[in-house]
């Protein structure tokens, strides 16, 4: 008897600690993806930053997202099926977080780092999820808690820290930094409104879609000058365009709409701190952009900024 229970105690524990060793393992798996997602998109910073030399704002827009597409509708019938069959009522909201998708968002930051560092764009763009939270208690017509005005002052703060750390080169002015505080505008229209939509009908299709849908919005922004640089691009540009396309914005959005469906979503915050970082260390290694003492008080009270904005109240 005593020999029996000892076998079952046995079992017991070793079931136990094959579920610690499967949790641990799949922290692992997270954090790994989120690492690299941040890695990315932080980079993604730098790409846009190369393009520009090569490509007008709106042909570099132009061109990553009718590569994405095309990826994108190649995905399609794997991951681009709706949960429940897509209502007509839903279809405004849908056309409005597909144009702040694509032409609010990428439009505004294109335009912004023709003058703007990577590593400044990077961190100014972590205004998103502040705008994120204001909006978010907007719409619930939740009451705008003391931290969220807190959040937001200390955001300005840091905003203009970093302008005038740009307002220092030589090509510096307001209208960079104001750009990418309207990027930043664009990513919380669309993180805020897409809510519902992505709880009914799945984030991966609403992912795609809305890419698709806001590409096709830009079609009346093409002309004869996409052709003629596109044309004479050099093996650098394409590869800045390619990584925006294929990395940052097809693997990008998978890997990120993954992490979300796996009930994950609490570790993302990790990321708003991650991509800023990446970006401006990017910006040194790879395009030998300076690092200023306004850009670390501005960059630290932007990020400061986050975690008022995003803290979980228990």
């Amino acid at each position: 008897m005593d020999h029996s229970r000892s076998r079952t105690n046995l079992l017991s524990e070793t079931k136990a600690e094959t579920r610690v060793s499967q949790r641990f393992w799949k922290l692992i798996r997270v954090y790994s993806l989120l690492l690299v997602l941040s890695v990315i998109w932080g980079l993604a910073f730098v790409a846009i930053r190369e393009a520009d030399f090569e490509l007008s704002p709106v042909n570099l827009t132009l061109l990553r997202w009718f590569i994405a597409s095309a990826g994108f509708l190649v995905l399609a019938p794997l991951f681009g099926r709706p949960k429940t069959k897509f209502q007509r009522q839903d279809l405004p909201r849908f056309l409005v977080i597909s144009f702040a998708n694509v032409a609010g968002y990428h439009l505004s930051l294109n335009f912004a780092e023709v003058t703007v560092s990577s590593g400044l764009a990077g961190l100014l763009i972590a205004f998103g999820p502040v705008f994120v939270v204001m909006f978010s208690a907007y719409a619930l017509k939740e009451k705008i808690r003391p931290r969220i005005i807190l959040a937001l002052i200390i955001a300005v703060a840091g905003a203009l820290l970093l302008s005038l750390s740009n307002l220092s080169t030589s090509s510096g002015s307001l209208i960079g930094p104001l750009e990418i505080i309207l990027a930043a505008l664009s990513f919380a229209v669309f993180g805020v409104l897409s809510k519902p939509l992505v709880t009914k009908y799945g984030a991966l299709f609403i992912g795609l879609w809305a890419g698709a849908t806001g590409t096709a919005m830009l079609l009346p922004l093409l002309s004869q000058n996409f052709v003629e640089q596109v044309s004479v691009m050099s093996a650098t540009g394409w590869f800045s365009v390619l990584y925006l396309s294929v990395l940052s914005t097809v693997l990008g959005y998978l890997m990120f709409y993954t992490l979300v469906s796996r009930g994950t979503v609490s570790k993302l915050s990790i990321q708003l701190y991650l991509v800023p970082i990446f970006s401006v260390i990017g910006g040194i290694l790879i395009l030998h952009e300076q690092l200023t003492v306004l850009t670390i008080v501005g960059g630290a009270a932007l990020l400061l900024a986050i975690a008022f904005a995003t803290q979980v109240k228990h």
